[in-house]
């Protein structure tokens, strides 16, 4: 892309930077949620930190034992450690969030400037990222998607850093890469795709010596956490015994076999290309996701991806770190059992909406120099683009403003019944334990998703369960696991608080009688 001298502004990069800041303050306050999402997951992470802040290590802070675990990678509870030595703010957690975001982009912004993009251009497709209603909605809740992303733009520019007339081995930005990734992957697991990008980057520029050696480094910061679970005696990554799992939901239904395994990874990749993206990078765009894509959404797609495609042609060398990244994102999501949609594409997202501006800005001015329309055409055409970002964030907004749903409100009140009324050292067994645990601070525990009656009840008995709670979250396992345990045996569990609209039920756990009877 040959730019106009005029698209520079070199003397003046910080107006950019401070334009950029203004629009995310402003977005990001609109939007911003003060509750505890109700993922769950959220709540596991903050409590990793404050088990890592409170000098407990990696463990499980919501048992008596404080248990080394390993479900989650250390990466982001590492980062969160640090403002949570000061304090217990889930306010603050959520701005540190932000912050990745700002970050991340601003990065980005200074990238596309090494590249030589004009200014205008790649401001402009910095905040149609940064609006993009998907990516600010998990700026402002405690996931890993935000320092993920953080750190894979890192590792992005310090690539983009090294100096070719300097051995790859004193230079520090290629040290400062494979930290990058290897912090990336232990934010997510899912990070081993930007280390394929960078391996792949490595050897389509020819560079086999630096390909190697980041393999090596690489590998060498694994070491650690490797090391550690082994001596705590755990198992490696629970995402690895996802992939042969027919239904992580439904444990009962078994594993798949090797064909199984491949024709989902073919449906899953499908799905992804023809409506995750164009659903995402426009989300003004509406996808169903439950049924098979049209003709229609496959021209859809396609018209989206080649757009993507002509725009990451445009950044030289470095296309191959893009285009690698986002084919081994895919790959490594279409392993997942689990119906995704665009969950884990999320901190894919800046990297596609930057693609598309850039792409969508090359094919614009092309035609009009063709056509002999105009002599150029001003980047800040394409700001139009922020337009269709209106009514998701409103609709976001709306629904990070609203109240607790019903049900959970009714989850939480029992949890803060616990709290006040029963001994702190009281076990309740629920659905979402970790969130749980955010209102009652008392030791929680899941039940055993089987629908084995006997072994849900002699795990409750494992568990040291006293107290079990009977909810309407909306997620399957509660009635197809715990409802008929309880239907089937209620001589063991007996109501103590009830809550109506939906029904909601904290029931005490006999577990002596339990015991009894079934060992």
């Amino acid at each position: 892309m040959k730019n106009n001298p005029t698209d520079r502004t070199p003397a003046r990069p910080w107006l950019y930077v401070a334009g950029i800041t203004a629009v995310f303050i402003l977005s990001f306050t609109y939007i911003f949620n003060e509750k505890i999402d109700l993922n769950g997951d959220n709540c596991e992470y903050f409590l990793l930190a404050t088990s890592i802040a409170g000098g407990h290590g990696y463990a499980d802070i919501t048992n008596e034992a404080f248990l080394p675990v390993n479900g989650f990678p250390p990466g982001y509870p590492l980062l969160m450690s640090a403002l949570r030595l000061f304090t217990d703010s889930i306010f603050l957690q959520k701005v540190l969030n932000g912050l990745f975001l700002l970050a991340s982009l601003l990065l980005l912004f200074f990238f596309l400037r090494k590249i030589k993009l004009p200014d205008a251009l790649a401001f402009v497709a910095i905040v149609a990222a940064m609006l993009n209603s998907r990516v600010l909605h998990f700026s402002t809740i405690m996931m890993s998607e935000m320092s993920f992303l953080l750190f894979s733009v890192l590792g992005l520019f310090f690539l983009s850093k090294l100096d070719d007339e300097k051995p790859f081995w004193k230079d520090r930005s290629f040290y400062f890469a494979v930290l990058s990734a290897a912090y990336c992957y232990h934010i997510r697991t899912q990070g081993i795709a930007f280390v394929v990008a960078a391996i792949g980057f490595f050897l389509f520029t020819k560079k086999w010596k630096q390909a190697l050696a980041f393999a090596g480094g690489f590998v060498l910061c694994l070491i650690p956490w490797i090391i550690r679970n082994n001596v705590q005696h755990l198992g490696q990554s629970r995402y690895l015994d996802m992939v042969g799992m027919a239904n992580p939901w439904r444990p009962e239904e078994g594993a798949l076999g090797i064909g199984e395994v491949i024709a989902r990874f073919g449906d899953t990749f499908r799905m992804l290309l023809t409506k995750a993206v164009p659903n995402s990078v426009f989300p003004y765009l509406p996808v169903d996701y439950t049924s098979p894509t049209s003709g229609g959404g496959w021209l859809v797609a396609l018209l989206f991806v080649a757009l993507i495609g002509i725009g990451l042609w445009q950044f030289g060398r470095y296309r191959y770190v893009f285009l690698f990244y986002i084919l081994a994102t895919f790959g490594v999501i279409s392993l997942f059992s689990t119906p995704s949609e665009n969950r884990y594409i999320t901190a894919l997202l800046p990297f596609l909406e930057i693609s598309l501006v850039v792409g969508l800005y090359t094919v614009l001015r092309r035609m009009v120099l063709r056509w002999k329309i105009a002599k150029n055409v001003s980047p800040w055409l394409l700001i139009v683009l922020v337009c269709f970002s209106f009514a998701p964030l409103k609709q976001l907004r709306a629904q990070n403003k609203a109240p607790f749903p019903p049900n959970y409100r009714h989850f939480f009140t029992i949890a803060k019944a616990v709290r006040k009324q029963l001994p702190a050292h009281t076990v309740v067994c629920s659905r979402k334990p970790t969130l749980f645990y955010m209102y009652s601070r008392s030791p929680v525990c899941n039940y055993l998703w089987t629908p084995d009656n006997e072994a849900l009840i002699k795990d409750l008995i494992r568990s040291k369960a006293d107290y079990v709670v009977l909810e309407q979250l909306g997620y399957s396992s509660t009635f197809l696991y715990l409802y008929p345990a309880v239907q089937n045996h209620p001589e063991l569990f007996t109501p103590v608080m009830s809550l109506k609209n939906p029904d909601t039920y904290l029931l005490r756990f006999d577990r002596e009688q339990a015991i009894k009877k079934f060992q």
